[in-house]
């Protein structure tokens, strides 16, 4: 297991160099959505130290915020009208606290996303994780009988290994889509050989029929 950390951290190091740049205009659209993707990928970094600190409910949990940011940053950039994007950037206060809670919620901007071309590729990685996870992740943001359950079971190291490398993967497309906020072409192309040089990082991509 210390390997599939130290890798992770790794590729997250790679990552951030290639992405470290300003995003292309200072529109709010534009800012939510990079502010998203950093948040998502420093989501990614919690989850694995908490549970290589042995935190897993809590590391669970942050998956799912996680995972919650990275549709958000996509939904905000391709489907968000002006006025939602402006709920997010409005001083924080009462008002604008319960205005930004009236958002779409995972599932609606996911079917948003489906109609939108630009967004076919992280569509189709949100879809996937969302229909194979999220039970599980809403059991252990809400203390259900997933957490109890491990409470009593321990988690077995496959199970971790593999959501580890399903956290990276998030890491990647909240990545790619913030290459895309910096206006520069080729950027993306920079963090694809990341995917073959970190293989080991990522789940194995399932074969075509």
């Amino acid at each position: 297991m210390d390997e599939i950390f130290r890798r992770s951290e790794l590729l997250t190091q790679n990552i951030i160099e290639v992405i470290d740049k300003p995003p292309y205009n200072s529109s709010a659209r534009v800012a939510v959505s990079g502010n998203l993707c950093q948040i998502s990928i420093e989501h990614a970094c919690a989850f694995r130290l908490l549970v290589e600190g042995r935190m897993f409910a809590s590391g669970f949990t942050v998956l799912r915020a996680q995972f919650e940011a990275a549709v958000r940053a996509v939904w905000i950039l391709y489907c968000a009208t002006d006025h939602q994007v402006a709920r997010l950037v409005a001083q924080l206060a009462d008002e604008t606290e319960q205005a930004a809670k009236n958002l779409p919620q995972v599932q609606e901007m996911l079917d948003a996303l489906s109609k939108a071309p630009n967004a076919h590729v992280p569509c189709a990685a949100f879809t996937e994780f969302k229909g194979s996870a999220w039970l599980a992740l809403n059991s252990f943001t809400h203390g259900g009988i997933h957490p109890l359950s491990r409470m009593v079971e321990d988690y077995p190291l496959d199970l971790i290994a593999a959501t580890v490398k399903i956290s990276n993967a998030l890491a990647m497309v909240a990545a790619m889509q913030y290459s895309i906020l910096t206006g520069i072409d080729g950027l993306q192309k920079q963090l694809t050989p990341l995917n073959e040089r970190f293989r080991d990082c990522f789940p194995i991509a399932r074969s075509t029929p």
